[in-house]
């Protein structure tokens, strides 16, 4: 094993398309070129260097069909010399829409031939099955497309531990090792509030953007409750809602524009990640409406963890249960709506106890689980291991 190693990273999306995985990506790359590590990136155009890392050099194919993306980008790497290939995977890459494609796997059996290190990871791994015939068939086509990479490569991770369950079966029929597991880090890096805010209400906040599972009905509906009991109490909705013509974020625009506290409602739209860091570190409160409850497969709740910002979630189906904690690293809402919401908030408001008690195991999950040191920890034993 060398003890320098050149890593190649494929991706989804790179800047300036707005994309967790690239975040992710971005992050633990320069992470590995801190402990001497080469990496550069490479996904579909538009693709630039990080603004917070303008060091990893990136490159991205023009090309449409993922096939013809695939072949140009395994021309790039093989003139990288990798000594790893990671592949960032999602079921939908490069617009393959839900019925998969073989660019992947042609890319990963490519990488092989070049002699380098094929890994997995695995951020979406298929879409859920469904009733309707297209999306019954495009959730069997993606599980193809997954075994088929899976049998291509080295090693696999997904990002919680929930996932290895969906996972393994898959790899044990194709004769692939179990999959790992590595964690997301925060995207935009947590800022440590020093002492007290200034400001009399409570401020609470939110970091998304408009996708399925993120639920902006219940911040706001459960913000009107709180509001209610404390009228000095503010909403800062940070992230890129999308294009103001989409429809998405029309609606949502003006659902603000209605609400009974539409005053005390802010909406930042797109900022730098350092801002978005920033903004965060100066919340009493942060809310995580995901469906799929508090995991380590997103890089925003990191954020508000490393930040030592209590929160607010549900226990769901992506939920570790060896992590998370109730009432001593963040407070669960008993259902995904904005009663539960509320009554959890105002709790966490009016109970500085709890309030510092989660705090601090908030950030002991970030130093122990999600900072991307400890995460480039994990990665770089397993893939030694």
């Amino acid at each position: 094993m060398p003890d320098q190693r050149r890593f190649a990273f494929v991706c989804p999306n790179l800047f300036p398309r707005v994309c967790g995985i690239s975040d992710y990506s971005v992050r633990l790359a320069s992470e590995l070129v801190r402990r001497g590590n080469q990496v550069e990136l490479f996904s579909r155009a538009p693709a630039e260097p990080h603004p917070d890392a303008p060091q990893l050099a990136v490159h991205g194919s023009s090309h449409r069909a993922p096939m013809l993306i695939a072949a140009e980008l395994s021309r790039a790497i093989e003139s990288f010399h990798p000594t790893d290939i990671v592949l960032h995977y999602t079921s939908q890459m490069w617009g393959v829409w839900r019925f998969g494609s073989p660019a992947l796997i042609w890319l990963a059996e490519r990488a092989r031939r070049m002699g380098a290190g094929v890994t997995l990871v695995i951020h979406e791994p298929f879409i859920p099955w469904r009733s309707r015939p297209d999306l019954a068939v495009g959730s069997f086509l993606q599980r193809l497309q997954l075994a088929g990479l899976l049998a291509c490569c080295d090693r696999s991770f997904v990002t919680t531990t929930t996932r290895v369950e969906v996972v393994a079966p898959l790899a044990r029929r194709v004769g692939a090792p179990p999959p790992r597991v590595t964690r997301v880090g925060p995207g935009a890096m947590p800022v440590r509030r020093q002492g007290a805010r200034s400001g009399s209400g409570p401020r609470i906040g939110f970091f998304s953007t408009i996708t399925r599972g993120k639920r902006f009905d219940v911040v706001l509906d459960a913000f009107a409750i709180i509001a209610r009991e404390l009228p000095d109490a503010d909403l800062v909705i940070l992230g890129d809602l999308g294009p103001e013509e989409r429809r998405e974020t029309a609606e949502l625009r003006q659902t603000v524009a209605r609400h009974p506290a539409a005053a005390r409602i802010r909406v930042t739209g797109k900022l730098p990640l350092k801002e978005i860091a920033a903004e965060i570190a100066e919340l009493d409160l942060y809310l995580f409406p995901m469906d799929t409850g508090a995991n380590t497969r997103t890089s925003t709740l990191p954020v508000a963890l490393g930040s030592g910002v209590p929160g607010v979630a549900i226990r769901g189906t992506e939920t570790d249960d060896l992590i998370f904690r109730d009432g001593e690293n963040i407070v669960f809402a008993g259902v995904l709506e904005s009663g539960a919401f509320a009554e959890a908030s105002l709790r966490l408001v009016r109970d500085p106890a709890l309030r510092a008690r989660v705090a601090t195991g908030a950030r002991r999950i970030y130093d122990e689980y999600v900072s991307w040191e400890r995460i480039a920890d994990g990665f770089l034993a397993d893939l030694a291991g």
